[in-house]
């Protein structure tokens, strides 16, 4: 008896969505480090990592360990603040302005960010859909077969004659297998 493992295929891949994820990931770090560099001004910061949580809050017990000892015992913590000119309300604009990019850094090391890894590929889900797939891509190819032979291929009445069973992709110039088709997300 023959064993039909069903092995999920990629059809697509979202290129815009994973230009936003590097997007977003790339302005919280670049305001992660102004951050950083504000804080740093006052408190020394061996692993940045400690700044991921309660920023504020470890800010100012960082900065009480080790001034305080230079005030008196009842000394008011704004008082402290005042007199080595720190600026609370731009730690809290800055910290607001890190928090507002929605981009979870939980896994990432702070003392030496890289992007974490993500898969924007759409994939097949039934064996059907691996057919059908292999059968459009196999037309593609057999048309790009065509343009080797330098024969004009014009590619908008053969996405109409297909029933948009494929797209051309104007960021690569190719025609491409369409997704929505083939996981059956077309209207009409």
């Amino acid at each position: 008896m023959k064993d039909n493992k069903f092995t999920p295929i990629k059809i697509s891949h979202n290129h815009e969505a994973e230009r936003q994820y590097t997007s977003q990931f790339n302005a919280k770090i670049m305001r992660f480090e102004g951050l950083y560099n504000y804080l740093s001004k006052f408190i020394s910061i061996q692993d940045k990592n400690t700044l991921k949580d309660e920023i504020y809050t470890t800010f100012i017990t960082a900065f009480l360990e080790k001034e305080s000892a230079n005030f008196p015992p009842n000394s008011p913590i704004n008082s402290i603040l005042t007199f080595f000119e720190i600026n609370t309300s731009k730690i809290q604009a800055l910290i607001d302005e890190f928090n507002a990019i929605d981009f979870d850094l939980t896994d990432v090391d702070l003392n030496a960010p890289v992007l974490p890894e993500q898969d924007f590929g759409t994939y097949t889900t039934t064996a059907e859909q691996n057919l059908l797939f292999t059968k459009i891509d196999n037309v593609i190819k057999a048309i790009e077969g065509l343009e080797k032979l330098n024969k004009v291929v014009y590619k908008a009445p053969l996405i109409n004659a297909f029933a948009f069973m494929m797209h051309y992709d104007l960021s690569t110039q190719k025609l491409n297998a369409n997704a929505n088709y083939i996981l059956g997300n077309m209207r009409g």
